[in-house]
């Protein structure tokens, strides 16, 4: 867990430009339509010392959102409602990165899981997790961690989303992974899109950092990295190969500086308007904020 903090607050000092010259704005996308702070408040935990949590996760599961904080402890998978209220902890699994939900379960990105079972990178493996939540327990686990370590020094998973149209996955690493053969982690970003038994459909290479990902009608939107003099990170929609269409910038729902991570489609809570959430990290003492902007419906 301390190399995942190493690599996250080296990407918060380097990720500092944003090459977006090929990104126009799009007044459509990225108003605020609801933002709070988790329900479930971390700060440097209980259940393990020390314990640092690292907001990462969220999915809509058609009603609820979950999202993950991640520590070395046992409480890192929190429901709640789209108002904000804590409806359910799943203590079960550790660790946990980017999050999604395929109609009857969630998937889990494992930050960081090291395991025999699975082909390591430099810091850990890339493993998706399915997980019932009714039980908490997972019933499938995909190894991933092959794909990661062609191109990324770690497997930690930032983005995650299940495309219903094919049945498979969409996923990201953490920015702070490709640091591998780049010191400009925002100048390049890789995307993957995996079968549910872990075999590679597309891998698409970006000329600007990602964090999450998710897919929305014939588009893919990704977390970025924060521009120069902008106190939120880019949100960039692309084609599904890759080519930017617009942006718009996250802005802080509790402090000034807000890091968005994993995203969430959600169709139904401002309907007829559509959404993503996110979950915002604000920093030391990692505590972080949900917050749903609003998008073109596809």
């Amino acid at each position: 867990m301390l190399s995942r903090l190493r690599l996250l607050l080296s990407s918060a000092l380097l990720v500092t430009a944003l090459s977006a010259s090929s990104v126009t704005s799009a007044r459509a996308d990225g108003n605020l339509l609801r933002g709070f702070d988790v329900p479930a408040t971390t700060p440097f935990g209980q259940n393990a010392l020390p314990s640092i949590y690292w907001p990462i996760g969220v999915a809509f599961d058609g009603t609820n959102i979950w999202y993950s904080e991640p520590c070395q402890c046992t409480s890192d998978i929190f429901e709640a409602s789209t108002t904000g209220v804590l409806l359910n902890t799943l203590r079960e699994l550790n660790q946990v990165g980017a999050l999604a939900w395929d109609g009857n379960h969630l998937w889990v990105g494992i930050a960081g899981k090291n395991s025999p079972t699975c082909t390591t990178g430099v810091i850990g493996c890339a493993v998706l997790s399915e997980v019932d939540v009714s039980t908490g327990f997972v019933s499938k686990t995909v190894d991933i961690s092959s794909i990661f370590a062609a191109d990324q020094e770690c497997g930690f998973i930032d983005g995650l989303d299940y495309d219903a149209s094919t049945g498979t996955f969409w996923v990201s690493p953490d920015i702070g992974c490709a640091f591998a053969f780049t010191n400009d982690v925002c100048s390049v970003g890789f995307v993957y899109n995996v079968d549910s038994s872990g075999n590679l459909i597309k891998r698409l290479q970006l000329p600007f950092g990602v964090a999450g990902v998710n897919r929305v009608g014939n588009n893919l939107y990704m977390v970025s990295c924060n521009p120069p003099g902008a106190t939120g990170r880019a949100i960039i929609k692309t084609t599904l190969d890759g080519t930017a269409i617009s942006t718009f910038y996250t802005v802080g729902v509790s402090v000034r500086h807000e890091s968005a991570e994993d995203l969430a489609f959600d169709s139904v809570t401002f309907a007829p308007a559509c959404a993503l959430w996110t979950v915002q990290d604000y920093g030391i003492p990692f505590d972080a904020s949900l917050a749903a902007y609003q998008i073109a419906c596809p």
